[in-house]
């Protein structure tokens, strides 16, 4: 056979296998389009049978706070709706900050169910999703729907605004205290208040997506303490109680010293601050205590070793001020000797005594008030002034008057030698001029005494003779009419108890002697 007929036969089988394949598609693309068109058809049976219904109604099985409103219309299940919240027991919101919970009925807090919203949200179940989900309610799967809620948020915010008293936390101050010696702080702390716009604006919008059923976090406000911080006052007074005021005193009584010696450290400079707060510049001040001071002092002076002794208490106790306000440091103090008892000898008089102690009869007068001492008997106690009555100040280093009332002179040295040396006139025996160790104690260019309508130039104070009478150093008195007293009797007794001079010499001494100079007179 020849080779092209082959090729022709073998052409013609595989045709006919592709004829029968199709007819096999064919046939199937036709089933599966009746296949198709069957479900269709019974998806849209189901739907027509099924649903067509529910169309203007609530789907099936449908439910809201229990109760099936499948089958309802909306406006039927809204009256239903009504019926049901009316009866309903509300509930509260909720606010929690994890440490504290505060509960507002809902109704106080602007929150209402309702019952139109919430039928429509019922009828829209199942609307917008496919025909299986339907058909699944339809077949009795149960579609619970949450109440919708409104919400007034005026309401809410006059509900948070009478909480917010409950809600609110004070700050709290720093506070500086002592106690005993040590100093102690109470730290700052922040208080907070409700920010009720934006704990609002958080519920209504919560509330309005999600419902009232979750605790609210309520959002907060610092406040800020009036009295951050301390750290300043804490360190003055810390400062302040480490100073140390030492008190040294001393006294001579009968030629010998006698001294005492009192450190005030912390635990007394503790009695003394006071902590205070300021108001102007909120804070705290840390002051000492005068009165305090001056108590430390007034219990240093009536101890028993020194409680004899003269103690100037208030002098004492503005040198701790001074010395203490300083930083510290040391307070001298010069005491006053005990008080000198003398019993009457017989035949003692006042000036008699005042003579045998170098202390003038008018001070002896005072320092014994209540005493006639013009009736003196013999046993009977005075007390006679100490002697830094007559000698209050330093004495000037290498000045000395000495008056000799035998000689009737005066005579003036410097650095031990004699600078001048004077005739002079002193008391008389009726007012006689006291004898002892003085100093210069006051100077005055024309002092006037009104007992004797007397001007005494260049007058320089020795002693207090009593109340505010002075003898002292002076120029020939002068008259009224103008005539110089005396005048002529230097050198003889002649005065009132003063030390008359010469016009000169008394000038000469006013201008050389100054206040401390020594003066004997003997």
């Amino acid at each position: 056979m020849p080779q092209g007929a082959r090729t022709n036969g073998n052409h013609q089988k595989p045709h006919k296998r592709s004829s029968r394949g199709c007819l096999l598609i064919g046939f199937v693309t036709l089933l599966l389009l009746l296949l198709i068109g069957t479900a269709a058809f019974s998806a849209w049976m189901v739907r027509r049978t099924a649903l067509a219904p529910y169309e203007t109604v609530i789907y099936p099985n449908v439910y809201v706070l229990g109760e099936n409103l499948g089958g309802l219309p909306p406006g039927e299940a809204t009256q239903r709706l009504e019926r049901i919240f009316a009866s309903h027991d509300y509930g509260y919101l909720i606010l929690s900050d994890g440490d504290h919970t505060w509960r507002v009925p809902w109704s106080e807090a602007g929150m209402r169910l309702d019952p139109e919203a919430t039928a429509r949200q019922a009828f829209a179940v199942g609307r917008q999703e496919g025909w299986r989900t339907v058909l699944s309610m339809w077949l009795g799967e149960r579609r619970d729907v949450p109440p919708v809620f409104t919400i007034d948020a005026a309401a809410t915010r006059h509900a948070l605004e009478q909480l917010a008293e409950q809600i609110r936390e004070p700050p709290t101050d720093a506070a500086l205290r002592l106690e005993g010696d040590q100093v102690l702080v109470t730290p700052s702390q922040q208080g907070r208040e409700l920010d009720v716009d934006a704990t609002v604006e958080k519920i209504v919008d919560t509330v309005t997506h999600l419902g009232p059923d979750y605790p609210f976090a309520p959002t907060y406000r610092s406040i800020p303490p009036r009295i951050a911080d301390v750290g300043a006052s804490m360190a003055l007074a810390e400062e302040m109680l480490t100073r140390e005021v030492r008190v040294a005193a001393h006294g001579e009584n009968e030629g010998e010293t006698f001294t005492w010696n009192w450190t005030l450290g912390r635990d007394v400079v503790a009695r003394w601050l006071r902590v205070e707060e300021t108001e102007d510049n909120p804070g705290f001040s840390v002051q000492i205590s005068e009165e305090a001071v001056r108590a430390t002092v007034a219990t240093l002076a009536s101890e028993p070793e020194a409680d004899d002794w003269g103690f100037p208490a208030g002098q004492v106790a503005e040198g701790v001020l001074d010395t203490f306000q300083a930083g510290g440091g040391e307070v001298a103090v010069e005491l006053t000797p005990p008080p000198r008892i003398y019993r009457v000898q017989p035949g003692d008089r006042l000036t008699i005594i005042g003579t045998r102690f170098g202390m003038p009869p008018g001070l002896i007068a005072e320092a014994n008030p209540g005493v006639n001492l013009d009736e003196l008997y013999v046993g009977q106690e005075l007390i006679i002034p100490p002697q830094d009555v007559l000698t209050p100040y330093d004495p000037v280093p290498g000045k000395k008057i000495v008056i000799s009332i035998p000689e009737q002179r005066l005579r003036v040295y410097e650095n031990d030698e004699l600078l001048y040396d004077w005739p002079c006139s002193t008391g008389m025996k009726d007012s006689p001029t006291i004898t002892g160790e003085f100093q210069v104690l006051s100077k005055e260019e024309m002092a006037y005494a009104s007992q004797w309508d007397l001007q005494m130039p260049h007058f320089v104070g020795v002693y207090r003779a009593g109340g505010n009478t002075y003898n002292g150093i002076h120029a020939l008195p002068i008259l009224s009419n103008g005539q110089r007293l005396w005048a002529g009797n230097l050198g003889s007794r002649a005065s009132y108890g003063c030390i008359i001079l010469g016009v000169e010499e008394a000038e000469t001494l006013f201008n050389w002697a100054e206040l401390g100079v020594s003066v004997t007179i003997e």
